[in-house]
């Protein structure tokens, strides 16, 4: 089978998506003998260029400007033709919110007879009024389009595939490829790591993971701060916030507008390989998300891994990742206050906070592994094209 995935960014750059294609393709290779082909913009966008990492061949565009976090080129239809042509693939796998390069394949394989395979993350909205009306005549300009051509559209959670508004038309051709984790990496000892690299005491620590960029604001990151404020009146508490991103100095601020500049600690980038080490070590993991825009919530299946408690919001794929009340809390969107009072409730009942983290441990162990991820999207596959 020739397999080609296409996706707006691609490994070293990684987020969600991008870690979600790059475990999927790596383990196609390793353990079916598929050998995915790559098509991304190029991060760095220098120049066009042709790699492989771990086994997997990339191809990197540069892209002529971007639209918030969209890289496009109007330029790239000629090249995506001449690497279709080339590759030969049997089917092709496109990956959006981040629209664009993906919606442009779409015709370009249709027009082949290619079969195309969507993966929809989530829902685009915005973080200002001009973003969310760009991102609502997406969907009437190229999205809906897109969902007609796609043999099959992926999601990563049954939540999102029942509430989205943008997918009701197309639910029969939904299918659920959830992300996955390797839970050996992230069941490691507890340390005293971060104790000694903060010069931390006695102090509870809630964790927050994840991108500090303007277009990441519906992460809530601002309402966690605030909440985290209303705790620090009861309990000795430190909030760490590991990610970077062009809206740190806002957070900062922030801060220490709320007089909590001794008490968040801005940990910055943090390697993969070390995260492990900072969800063993907290005390709750918080992701407070305000809109669909957050598809899964993968920091929160990372922390269960590590059998350590998560707050959530009721909002796009999130409770699909939390258990409420088994394995974590779930609060509503936009509400410090709530928040607050669920932070509160972990940090204070320490049996609560170890019966969520084993049995968070133990759901993410049969439910969520690379290997089942891989294992259905394959199956997928296989079913469009009649095998």
């Amino acid at each position: 089978m020739n397999l080609m995935i296409v996706t707006p960014y691609f490994y070293p750059k990684m987020g969600g998506v991008e870690k979600y294609v790059y475990e999927i393709s790596l383990r196609l290779n390793k353990k079916y003998g598929i050998d995915p082909v790559i098509i991304c913009s190029n991060w760095d966008n220098d120049r066009y260029k042709e790699d492989f990492i771990d086994g997997i061949k990339i191809y990197r565009l540069p892209y002529l400007f971007k639209i918030s976090s969209t890289p496009i080129n109007p330029f790239w239809n000629k090249k995506l033709h001449s690497i279709i042509d080339k590759e030969n693939p049997d089917i092709i796998n496109g990956h959006i919110p981040v629209p664009y390069i993906a919606d442009v394949v779409a015709r370009i394989v249709h027009r082949k007879n290619i079969p195309f395979v969507l993966t929809y993350h989530n829902d685009l909205t915005g973080y200002n009024p001009l973003v969310r009306l760009l991102s609502k005549a997406y969907y009437y300009t190229l999205g809906f389009k897109t969902f007609d051509l796609s043999q099959r559209i992926i999601v990563t959670s049954e939540y999102y595939a029942k509430n989205s508004p943008y997918l009701k038309k197309y639910y029969q051709k939904l299918r659920i490829v959830s992300p996955g984790i390797d839970v050996k990496k992230y069941n490691i000892n507890r340390t005293n790591y971060l104790k000694g690299k903060y010069n931390l005491k006695d102090e509870k620590i809630v964790l927050f993971v994840g991108q500090l960029n303007k277009e990441s604001q519906h992460k809530g990151l601002d309402y966690l701060i605030k909440a985290v404020k209303i705790v620090s009146d009861s309990i000795n508490v430190k909030l760490i916030i590991v990610g970077t991103g062009n809206y740190i100095e806002y957070y900062k601020n922030m801060a220490e507008s709320y007089g909590m500049t001794s008490r968040v600690i801005f940990a910055g980038y943090i390697d993969d390989s070390d995260l492990p080490k900072y969800y063993n070590e907290s005390d709750v993991v918080v992701l407070p998300s305000y809109n669909r825009a957050e598809g899964f919530g993968m920091v929160l299946i990372e922390a269960l891994a590590c059998g350590t408690p998560v707050i959530g919001t009721t909002v796009g794929g999130i409770p699909y990742a939390i258990k409420n009340d088994e394995d974590g809390l779930l609060v509503p969107p936009k509400d410090s206050e709530a928040l607050a009072d669920a932070i509160k409730q972990i940090l204070t009942d320490e049996k609560l906070a170890e019966g969520m983290g084993r049995r968070g441990y133990e759901r993410v162990s049969k439910e969520f592994t690379w290997e089942k991820s891989t294992e259905n999207f394959l199956e997928i596959v296989r079913e469009v094209l009649g095998e």
